[in-house]
């Protein structure tokens, strides 16, 4: 049987390793429905199988994926996309441990960290130096979900999928830096499940179980569920964490054509000693003595805000989905998700005010809501006109986003230095705490109305053409605190995708491809003087070209891209504008596979540069804030032969500098990290078990994280990681 296991974990002590009363509880129902499930041999096109775990051999796996969702273009082999894409397999995933959407895609060369969740306010990455959008950014199953502020519980989802560049044709409105879909973990043909505890240093225990399997006449029901408790004290100093998550994904085959899904994912999180950001030299109030530049940067285990910081999640989503095989080429998907994210907060914002790390701490707090509804239907196949044949892809989409703010309270609460945390002086303020009931208000909401075609036309084994359109209408209203409204915009824009694809062997595929795609209009931030302000929709180009290749037990990515995207920044005045124009441009290249029989290696490199090319004065010629110019990555494992099943591995990256502010005003240095690993695959008790063990920034790299364009996180320090997974 295959089987997960479940990112590593966190616990104080060893007594909390024992699974909760609540997971023995579901682990029992749920083993008592499958039992005496018998294996089902056949498998269903939207049948997977739990991720597989090698734990009779030592051999690494090459961690790659051939099929990806494409949005409005379907599933499709990643080889026959004119896109770059990138497929992080939750085999990947467990191997290194990781936690945030930022050390899954550590090992790629466009994706760079620039945010942690257990020191900030949320992961999040920048891809090819565009950051993520929080709110169009992120995707279950293909349908929109809000992630603002929160880390998504990679333990439920089987991959997750990273589509890089304008999506504008593919998903609709949205930044240019790219789309990450989670695929949801869905019911196994066999019973059968795994069950991980884990160990974070600093004091984090983790304890999850995975299970799934099919029942009824003719194993025609399916279900699978996820639970993850995660508790402890993180590595930031005074810091703590404490996540409940559980998943529940069932599914019906109706008929051999006709089969309907459901899947369920709620969380709670909530972190305490991060804080939102430091920020150089901004006028909040606080008097600034001198021009300040990027600090010295910090240990990554040092606590920054001086109490009372925290930030609570919790998310609740929904989806179904009804699939059928009309005929043996047209295939009709309907689908809806509805998911409803609240959070909490007391951000800690750290104004340095001088050149000696002096600071002053200002601490806002507030309450949001956003709740996001999709439906989508769309129906793909293929016909063919004489020699050609069409792959046919088109259907409609409509969503809402709306987002509701109950209270918001601001305070300083001292002052202190980055380098003697024994300096702080309270100014005698109490930390705040906006509760959920406080005047929750809607402040904007965001209307789609989209329809979409593409026709993929093959001339022959070796020519393919590409077109598609979206029409979207697009609404997007701001109120005011009394509900009247403070903003309308309105757009129905047209984003065209256009891609020629040359295969001169069936292995390798040539393209460029054209995308355009518009984006909501930026929101300036609490901090800034306008802070609220709503503008208008962005417009984006991109132009790529590049070559794939799949041989044997290698493949191999080249991408050049320029992108063209609307400017928004925070001005030296700290007001908040939307105006001009940067550029993009860059090659990317990737490569993952095996060197030898018992040697594996993923790598790549980003070159890149960035420039203002329409804007104020101020700014123009200026690089793209938060975007560096060179980074590369290495990840190697070896499968150690005379001992069966231990495979040890070691990675590193090297992040060029980057501008933190649009001015260029401060720039951020660049830093490099290494990681080592091993595990260690057996059975005990007749049982397959896996013991996994990580160390991230191996020699304790300090450095500085840039985000949203005019504050630093500090990178995480030194981090040990050990987790047991058995199967069953």
């Amino acid at each position: 049987m295959r089987a997960a296991a479940l990112p590593p974990a966190s616990r104080r002590s060893i007594n909390r390793l024992r699974p909760t009363p609540l997971v023995r509880r579901l682990a029992l129902a749920f083993a008592a429905m499958g039992a005496g499930a018998s294996a089902y041999a056949q498998q269903s096109t939207a049948q997977v199988d739990l991720p597989a775990t090698q734990v009779s051999a030592g051999k690494p796996a090459a961690y790659g994926a051939k099929q990806a969702s494409t949005g409005a273009l379907g599933d499709k082999a990643v080889l026959d996309t004119p896109f770059t894409i990138n497929v992080a397999t939750q085999e990947l995933i467990q191997n290194r441990q990781a936690q945030t959407i930022g050390e899954v895609f550590k090992g790629d060369p466009a994706v760079t960290a620039n945010n942690d969740g257990y020191i900030g306010e949320a992961s999040n990455i920048t891809i090819r130096g565009l950051q993520l959008d929080l709110l169009e950014g992120y995707k279950v199953d293909g349908l929109a979900v809000p992630n603002w502020g929160s880390d998504v519980p990679l333990e439920h989802f089987e991959r997750v999928e990273l589509l890089k560049g304008l999506s504008g044709f593919m998903y609709g409105f949205g930044t240019p830096g790219g789309i990450a879909n989670f695929v949801t973990k869905r019911p196994t043909n066999t019973f059968g499940g795994s069950a991980t505890f884990g160990f974070t240093s600093g004091g984090t225990l983790k304890e999850s179980i995975d299970m799934g399997g099919r029942f009824g006449q003719a194993k025609a029901l399916g279900a699978r569920l996820g639970v993850v408790h995660e508790e402890g004290d993180t590595f930031v100093d005074g810091g703590h964490i404490k996540r409940d998550s559980a998943s529940l994904a069932l599914d019906a085959r109706i008929t051999p054509d006709l089969q309907w899904s459901f899947d369920g994912l709620y969380m709670q999180r909530n972190v305490q000693g991060a804080y939102y950001g430091i920020i150089p030299g901004q006028d909040f109030g606080v008097p600034v003595t001198e021009f300040v530049r990027t600090p010295r940067a910090i240990d990554g285990s040092q606590r920054v805000s001086s109490r009372g910081s925290y930030y609570e999640t919790e998310i609740k989503s929904v989806g179904t989905e009804l699939n059928w095989a009309a005929t043996p080429d047209w295939n009709v998907r309907a689908a809806y998700r509805y998911t409803q994210q609240n959070r909490g907060n007391a951000d800690s914002a750290i104004q340095l005010t001088d050149n000696a790390g002096n600071f002053s701490e200002l601490q806002y707090s507030s309450y949001q809501r956003y709740q996001y509804s999709q439906a989508q239907v769309m129906a793909n196949g293929k016909v063919r006109t004489g020699p050609i044949e069409h792959e046919l892809v088109f259907g409609t989409s409509w969503q809402s986003l709306t987002q509701a703010t109950g209270g918001f309270a601001s305070t300083l609460l001292g002052t202190g230095n980055l380098y003697d945390t024994s300096a702080f002086v309270s100014s005698g303020a109490t930390p705040m705490r906006v509760p959920a009931s406080d005047g929750l208000a809607r402040t904007s909401r965001i209307d789609q109305t989209s329809v979409f075609a593409s026709d993929t036309a093959k001339f022959n084994e070796h020519w393919s053409v590409l077109g598609g359109l979206r029409y979207t209408r697009f609404n997007q209203t701001g109120y005011n605190a009394d509900g009247s409204t403070s903003a309308k915009y309105t757009r129905e824009p047209i984003t065209p995708t256009l891609a020629v694809m040359f295969k001169p062997v069936q292995p390798v595929t040539l393209y460029t491809s054209y995308v355009e795609s518009l984006e909501a209009g930026a929101s300036a931030p609490i901090t800034a003087l306008n802070a609220g302000t709503v503008f208008g929709p962005l417009k984006s180009k991109q132009v790529e070209v590049g070559a794939k290749a799949e041989l044997q037990d290698w493949t191999f990515g080249a991408a050049l891209f320029q992108v063209q995207r609307g400017l928004a920044y925070l001005r030296p005045d700290n007001v908040y504008t939307q105006d001009g124009m940067t550029r993009y441009r860059g090659l990317e290249l990737s490569a993952r596979g095996k060197l030898a029989r018992d040697w594996t290696l993923l790598g790549g490199v980003l070159f890149m540069n960035s420039e203002n090319t329409e804007s104020d004065a101020s700014v123009l010629g200026k690089r793209a804030y938060g975007s560096p110019r060179f980074k590369a990555t290495a990840y190697v494992e070896y499968a150690v032969p005379p001992v069966p099943g231990l495979v040890l591995s070691a990675g590193g990256q090297y992040v060029g500098n980057s501008a933190l502010e649009a001015n260029n005003s401060n720039i951020v240095p660049g830093y490099h990290t290494f990681d080592v690993g091993a595990r260690y695959s057996t059975k005990v008790g007749g049982k397959p078990v896996t013991l996994r063990f990580n160390v991230d920034n191996l020699t304790n790299e300090k450095y500085w994280l840039p985000s949203w364009g005019f504050i630093l996180v500090q990178g995480a320090p030194r981090t040990f990681r050990a987790s047991a997974t058995m199967y069953f």
